[in-house]
């Protein structure tokens, strides 16, 4: 594992799907239907799984993806990060799924034909949106190499050599498969996460072949950022989710009535079936850290708002916006999304969501003519919560990239959070889940009332995914503060009825959920 302080584990359950379909299989082959997806990631969702990672794993088969509709029915009803692939062969493929409710795109097979698609996400989405997910598998020499079409195809390059080339072309993290265990629960190679993780500057998601939590636990610490799973977590939800979940008609439906075939009897006493929160103790009592948290969102779906306010997203073709209006439905508001700016103009309420990079951002909101809009709704004194990119554009610059102007109603300058070696230093970009904590002279969380925290308690967890950080800011806007290896950066800020998270509340489970539910009380 990290020697660093205040990185926390993710465990993050993998959802492999074929047409409308939750499947599995061994070595990615002999696919058999488990259930409808959305029943299993709400069920993970609610016992409090990470993240959740979704594959369309014959889309590169037949060249097209079928997961708009699943992804856009998914985030409809869990309030964590979605990471989606299959099928992404161009930025268009990348803003379809974007817009449906993903956060992060997975890419494989295509970039084994035109990598530089890699480096165009990341200038255009921000590098922690790219994920790129490798299939390795052991050749003739012991050497792992490159697969890609659902491992039907062998790219000829080594991983540890792929690894070197998407790093410098952009990609924020890589979900590593080892296609020889995968679905066998014989465990993962460690011997080889021994060889790889020093080589690496981004964060690792490890998958393919738990059978236990030994495993789980070995992988961790050998260097894993966070854990991916399938089987072992799907054989312990299977029998409970199979009573509600609706009969699909594709695939092999007699395995869901039946529970047995071929298949569970070869698993049979090589996977224990695990929940999430189980995984979860062990790691913790293992001296590792992680999020704990059971989630109840079900309080939280009563309006705040008088029946005339509507809440306008400014939509400035940055980021997924479609996550963003969930979480605010979910929590009462009547969402607007617009990139008119008469519109903007007349908000009630203004929200600046963002998922990408500073400099294209902003050439957005400028050739749009949306920065004056955004201006004088903020001068109004009416309420404007800028979200992760959104906070930053609410500052004077960004040396992202290039150095940017931003929109400067908060005095600032966003850094890289870290500058110096890979071993100085904990993995950028900073994914995953990390405390909010008050600033130290403000005390204990007094220093929350009246602002977009209220109702939310110092060291309640929030997901972050950035590499930049403000620098030599205003003290007195700080909302909150968040410690990430040896840095403390600022994580929120508030001045009056101008709020900005660094972090994604629509992501943030229950915790970003009341927080956007108080920005919506801001008169």
């Amino acid at each position: 594992m990290s020697p660093f302080e205040n990185t926390y584990i993710r465990v993050i359950p993998k959802l492999d799907i074929k047409g409308p379909n939750l499947v599995k299989g061994i070595h990615l082959e002999g696919l058999r239907v488990l259930g409808k997806p959305e029943d299993f990631a709400r069920k993970y969702y609610e016992d409090g799984a990470d993240e959740l990672i979704y594959i369309d794993l014959v889309a590169s088969l037949y060249g097209r993806s079928n997961l708009v509709e699943i992804v856009q029915r998914i985030a409809n009803q869990i309030f964590i990060p979605l990471t989606v692939g299959g099928g992404v062969r161009s930025l268009a493929d990348m803003h379809l799924l974007l817009r449906a409710g993903a956060d992060k795109i997975a890419i494989n097979t295509a970039l084994f034909e035109d990598i530089d698609l890699l480096e165009r996400g990341a200038l255009t989405y921000g590098s922690q949106c790219m994920v790129v997910y490798i299939e390795a598998k052991k050749n003739a020499s012991g050497s792992y190499e490159c697969m890609h079409t659902n491992a039907r195809e062998n790219s000829g390059v080594t991983v540890l050599d792929w690894v070197k080339i998407i790093e410098k072309k952009g990609a924020g993290e890589i979900f590593l498969t080892f296609v020889d265990t995968e679905g066998t629960g014989k465990g993962v190679d460690c011997e080889f996460l021994k060889q790889l993780i020093p080589q690496t500057s981004i964060p690792v998601i490890v998958n393919g072949g738990y059978g236990n939590n030994t495993h789980i636990l070995d992988a961790i610490k050998h260097g894993a950022d966070a854990i991916g799973a399938a089987s072992i977590f799907h054989y312990h939800e299977l029998n409970k989710l199979n009573e509600i979940s609706q009969r699909e008609t594709e695939g092999n439906t007699a395995y869901i009535d039946l529970k047995r075939s071929g298949h569970t009897q070869f698993l049979q006493g090589k996977i224990e079936p695990v929940g999430i929160e189980k995984v979860k103790s062990d790691i913790f009592l293992a001296g590792k850290s992680c999020r704990m948290e059971y989630v109840d969102d079900t309080h939280l779906n009563q309006s705040p708002l008088k029946k005339d306010s509507h809440v306008v997203v400014v939509d400035y073709q940055m980021g997924n916006i479609f996550s963003l209006c969930r979480a605010l439905e979910k929590v009462g508001a009547q969402v607007v999304v617009t990139s008119d700016p008469k519109i903007i103009s007349r908000a009630d309420y203004l929200v600046l969501p963002g998922v990408g990079a500073f400099p294209r951002a902003m050439k957005n909101l400028s050739e749009m003519g949306l920065v004056e809009p955004v201006l004088q709704h903020a001068k109004k004194g009416n309420p404007l919560l800028g979200i992760c990119l959104g906070m930053q554009l609410l500052f004077s610059q960004s040396e992202e990239i290039l150095l940017s102007k931003g929109l400067d109603i908060f005095q600032g300058n966003f850094a890289l959070l870290f500058k110096g070696g890979l071993k100085s230093h904990p993995k950028l970009p900073h994914i995953g889940w990390n405390k909010l904590n008050v600033r130290e002279t403000q005390g204990k969380n007094m220093a929350w009332d009246n602002t977009v925290f209220k109702t939310i308690e110092p060291g309640n967890f929030a997901y972050f995914v950035h590499s930049y950080a403000v620098k030599d800011m205003d003290d007195s806007n700080v909302l909150s503060m968040t410690d990430y290896g040896d840095e403390r950066f600022c994580s929120a800020v508030q001045k009056q009825n101008v709020a900005g998270c660094q972090f994604h509340p629509e992501l943030s489970g229950v915790t970003g959920l009341n927080i956007l539910k108080q920005f919506l009380e801001i008169s």
